[in-house]
């Protein structure tokens, strides 16, 4: 098995006209949390890319996708968030109220993970159906009563296991922008999705990566950061179009886009209105781009001096949340126990093990003393951890904010 592939043209257009606009080094994969410190770990590049035809970010360097999602020891719980959880359910009350003829039949998530998602559809009576790669998590969600094929999802498999039973309402939360190929995928959506259904996708936006300095967001799961420029361009040449988009906050800022059959629903204005605004934010320019390499030395320095001089004070310092997106940063900061004691979580699965590179210990919050800062590397759910921190705040503990910039609260 070839573990890597560096990948010299974009995956959308195919050219080969692409601009390095960030280098974060080599790092171990973001969720595979270790329990042997000693032991080496594969360690691969992080180069990220625009193409100058289509506009789309993305990553050269291709781990192989059984070592980043297809193994028995993925690291990513949904339910382990609370968070998610409460986003989740909100999410199937929407789709529910917005799409109630597609929810009658079947209603598939792609990557569905644990399942958190559809038992939220479940629990109303309605036909789910999940598949995902990982093994451990897919059992889990089987084990929950969630029906899940343990596979990846392309057209290849979309003929295998949806040929009897198409869907009317498909599901992807942050998995189109990490596949290995984004056209087959798509087909594979094409031929799984009824003619009158209705695909709906979250992924993280592009404009908060470069303009919020959000590089902690690359990882090598996460192989492309899309906007609606590169997705239209996507779509133009499928039998497949987006009617519709929505903002919303999770993961630092994302978009939820929906997709039908090529003149299957009305574009509404919302969707007319983003793609303006993409225009305006110069998406299409390749001066934008530039300027995020500089600005993520810049909080690498800066992270880096608050930290070393709180432990030259004498503080305690613990990291607060042990998620994919620490361990970019960790990495790239070269952030370890000298300035971290340890992270905090509240995904069991986490407890005893350690970040991936950096080695520093995971445990659960409720079995230690707070610390006088903790390091908020899960920023992306900042206003809900600051609320249920309150009484910690209250009694003199801070929280140090690494982005968009280092600052202290």
């Amino acid at each position: 098995m070839q573990k890597l592939n560096i990948r010299t043209s974009c995956r959308i257009c195919k050219s080969k006209n692409l601009l390095q606009i960030l280098n974060l080094g080599a790092t171990p994969l973001a969720d595979n949390f270790v329990t042997d410190t000693k032991a080496k770990e594969m360690e691969f590049p992080l180069n990220v890319v625009v193409c100058k035809k289509c506009f789309l970010v993305q990553l050269v360097d291709e781990v192989d996708s059984s070592l980043l999602f297809g193994n028995n020891d993925y690291g990513f719980f949904t339910g382990g968030s609370p968070a998610s959880i409460k986003y989740f359910r909100d999410y199937a009350e929407k789709l529910i109220k917005d799409y109630p003829k597609q929810c009658e039949k079947l209603i598939l998530e792609i990557a569905s993970n644990d399942g958190t998602l559809l038992n939220n559809f479940k629990i109303n009576n309605y036909n789910v159906q999940g598949i995902d790669p990982a093994k451990n998590v897919a059992k889990s969600a089987n084990q929950a009563g969630i029906p899940t094929i343990i596979d990846f999802f392309n057209k290849k498999t979309a003929i295998k296991y949806f040929s009897d039973k198409k869907a009317s309402l498909i599901i992807a939360n942050n998995v189109v922008a990490h596949v290995d190929d984004i056209h087959d995928f798509m087909e594979g959506v094409d031929f799984a999705l009824e003619p009158n259904g209705v695909f709906v996708f979250e992924c993280q936006y592009l404009p908060y990566l470069i303009f919020n300095n959000q590089f902690d967001n690359v990882y090598h799961e996460h192989r492309a950061f899309l906007s609606l420029i590169p997705l239209l361009y996507l779509l133009n040449n499928k039998n497949l179009e987006i009617f519709d988009v929505e903002e919303y906050d999770t993961q630092g800022g994302s978009i939820r886009v929906y997709v039908s059959h090529k003149g299957a629903c009305k574009k509404t204005d919302k969707f007319i209105k983003l793609q303006d605004e993409e225009y305006q934010l110069g998406l299409d320019k390749i001066e934008t781009y530039l300027g995020i390499n500089q600005r993520a030395q810049y909080i690498k320095i800066r992270l880096n001096k608050i930290l070393s001089e709180l432990k030259a004070a004498g503080k305690t310092v613990y990291g607060y949340g042990a998620s994919a997106k620490s361990n970019t940063l960790l990495n790239y900061c070269g952030i370890g126990t000298d300035l971290l004691d340890l992270i905090v979580d509240k995904t069991p699965y986490k407890y005893g093990k350690y970040t991936p590179g950096t080695h520093i210990p995971i445990v659960d919050q409720d079995t230690i003393n707070n610390p006088d800062y903790y390091l908020l590397l899960v920023w992306n759910y900042a206003s809900h951890i600051l609320k249920k921190e309150k009484k910690y705040r209250e009694n003199g503990g801070k929280f140090i904010i690494p982005i968009s910039t280092p600052y202290i609260l």
